[in-house]
């Protein structure tokens, strides 16, 4: 089947809309899911392996696979992280069948040591987003909180440290981290929810 992208998707869909409409047989929105995500999932998998060709082929493979079983697909909770993890276990399954013209070390590799890499992938993007999220919960902090929690977490500074450097007490800096972590967790819980 020869599938074309349209040169420009709109970017006002959210991923999961732009899952659903693909789902129900939209090219343009399947196109929206290609151009959005193709550059992330090469440079991604490059970290896994670093032969551009085969992940290229791997990826444009995939696209083919979900765009034929598409009435098949359920929701993924993350459309990006769902994407990541099956191009790399594409490339693991290739690197497998090649193991004995490939001269990197993945490809002696024995099949729980593949399912370790899956899993330590699984978890690397996992760990990502949720770095994303705290960032974004951080943000809903007062100035004095980012400050103080940039400070300990970030700088590893103590919390005298900290007092010294923002002028105010320790107890005080106690309270401010507390109330920001406080904060930071409930805004994460909320997160989790909306997803």
């Amino acid at each position: 089947m020869q599938l074309t992208y349209p040169a420009s998707t709109s970017r006002a869909y959210c991923d999961e809309a732009l899952w659903h409409n693909f789902k129900k047989g939209s090219r343009e929105a399947f196109a929206g899911l290609y151009h959005r995500y193709f550059g992330i999932m090469i440079t991604n998998s490059l970290k896994l392996y670093p032969d551009k060709t085969l992940i290229e082929d791997c990826v444009h493979d995939l696209f083919i696979e979900i765009w034929n079983n598409k009435a098949n697909l359920g929701v993924p909770r993350s459309v990006k992280a769902y994407l990541l993890c099956s191009v790399q276990r594409k490339i693991i399954r290739q690197v497998k069948r090649k193991r004995t013209n490939v001269p990197y070390e993945i490809a002696d590799l024995h099949d729980t040591e593949v399912q370790s890499i899956e899993k330590k992938m699984i978890m690397e993007q996992y760990h990502a987003e949720k770095k994303k999220h705290i960032h974004r919960a951080i943000k809903v902090l007062t100035r004095r909180q980012q400050e103080a929690v940039l400070l300990k977490f970030y700088a590893n500074l103590s919390y005298p440290e900290i007092a010294a450097k923002m002028y105010i007490s320790t107890n005080a800096i106690y309270n401010l981290i507390s109330k920001a972590m406080s904060q930071i967790s409930c805004e994460l819980e909320r997160k989790i929810h909306d997803n």
